[in-house]
């Protein structure tokens, strides 16, 4: 299934775009604190950078003093003086 057919059949169905689609999610709090869903791994990690995978494209969060606070299978926490983020689609 193609992914248009799949956002029209999630939007029909009531079910959440993030979890058909396998989007990652990122919930911001300020620029202090990024909550980031449905990553697949940690691509790199310093303290001015993280870049994530997720399954349709990268993310990299640049800032100061960046740490991870958390992570499991399922969710990971960064916290730090956010500066701003990228997507770089996968092709």
């Amino acid at each position: 299934m193609n992914e248009e057919k799949k956002r029209m059949a999630a939007t029909a169905l009531g079910l959440p775009k993030d979890v058909v689609l396998g989007d990652v999610l990122l919930r911001f709090t300020g620029f202090h604190e990024v909550c980031i869903e449905n990553y697949r791994s940690i691509l790199m990690y310093t303290d001015t950078l993280v870049r994530i995978q997720a399954r349709n494209c990268r993310v990299t969060l640049h800032g100061r003093e960046l740490r991870i606070r958390y992570y499991n299978q399922d969710a990971m926490g960064v916290c730090g003086q956010i500066q701003s983020m990228e997507f770089e689609p996968l092709l």
